[in-house]
């Protein structure tokens, strides 16, 4: 059974000065916890950043409802990306790990997660929080990290645009045979069919045949270039026509070749970065204020819990050994 308020508040004020006691080791052992030489600081370094010049490559990204930030967020979180840093800034030694152990990636991916987080914010930039025990540090590791994003993303961009320029300049060899093929299957129908310029021809021999037809004459000569014409032009026009065709694709394929090449060659960063990494002056961890306080609270509770379950227990066994002594 419960004890009336009354107990209860006798047995604390009977245990005050053990309660008070117990709190006041408990703060005084967490000041001691939270020293420097016990638990070693570490410094926050942190830096935000906006996307910028994700664009043509990944454009396709925006029929998935993906926005840039979430797709530079990709590279954040990429482990070519991770890897990069360790091996510039040699983070395995400068977390104690060895490379040499069959888990280690798991440890290092553990330190890296632990110590090192990016996300989104509510206005679309990307925060960037890195944890050190040396402020230097932890700069040094976001910057890092901001450089080897933009490499990532340069490399794709490299690569893609690289294949854009394989890819179109087989097509434009390929156009090119064929406007070439198309230009000699031309002359050798024109040389034929005495064929050279089909409208200017055509309209010239109607104007002599009309003409001479009005004023009753007749021109063989003239009779059968006209059904040369009628018998060959619509060939002529389907090459012509053809080579039409082909030299604006050729044409079209040479401006993408152009841009590709232009594209390739462009040094970009793809960040905006609207706020630098930082230089921490003051330590994030621990927060000694927080522990102390805590650490008060819980401790109190407990020690005021205890004295009255103490209390309880001991007047349950006065109740049960009294009629033992009686007997």
């Amino acid at each position: 059974m419960d004890k009336p308020n009354t107990d209860i508040l006798s047995i604390l004020y009977k245990n005050r000065n053990h309660i008070f006691l117990i709190t006041f080791v408990s703060v005084i052992v967490a000041i001691i916890i939270t020293l420097p030489f016990i638990i070693k600081p570490k410094y926050r370094s942190q830096a935000y950043l906006y996307p910028a010049n994700m664009v043509p490559f990944f454009m396709e990204q925006n029929y998935n409802n993906v926005s840039h930030s979430e797709l530079l967020m990709q590279f954040f979180n990429s482990y070519d990306v991770r890897t990069d840093v360790r091996r510039k800034l040699r983070l395995d030694k400068h977390y104690g790990l060895d490379t040499t152990l069959p888990k280690f990636q798991t440890y290092f991916d553990y330190a890296f997660e632990e110590n090192i987080k990016s996300s989104l914010t509510k206005y679309e930039s990307i925060e960037l929080t890195v944890l050190d025990h040396d402020p230097d540090t932890a700069k040094l590791i976001a910057s890092a990290i901001i450089e080897s994003v933009n490499k990532l993303i340069l490399k794709q961009h490299t690569d893609k645009f690289k294949e854009f320029i394989k890819v179109n300049s087989a097509y434009l060899d390929a156009h090119k045979k064929s406007l070439d093929s198309l230009q000699k299957c031309m002359e050798v129908f024109t040389k034929k069919n005495h064929l050279v310029d089909m409208g200017a021809q055509m309209r010239e021999a109607s104007k002599n045949y009309y003409k001479l037809l009005s004023e009753g004459k007749e021109s063989l000569k003239l009779s059968e270039a006209m059904n040369e014409m009628e018998e060959h032009g619509p060939e002529f026009l389907r090459i012509s026509n053809a080579m039409n065709e082909e030299a604006r694709m050729y044409a079209t394929v040479e401006n993408e070749l152009e841009r590709s090449i232009r594209d390739f060659n462009r040094k970009l960063t793809y960040m905006i970065v609207a706020s630098e990494p930082t230089k921490p002056d003051i330590k994030y961890w621990p927060k000694r204020g927080i522990i102390v306080s805590l650490t008060a609270i819980v401790s109190f509770v407990f020690a005021c819990i205890y004295f009255i379950y103490i209390g309880k227990l001991k007047e349950v066994l006065k109740h049960v050994r009294a009629p033992e002594s009686f007997h």
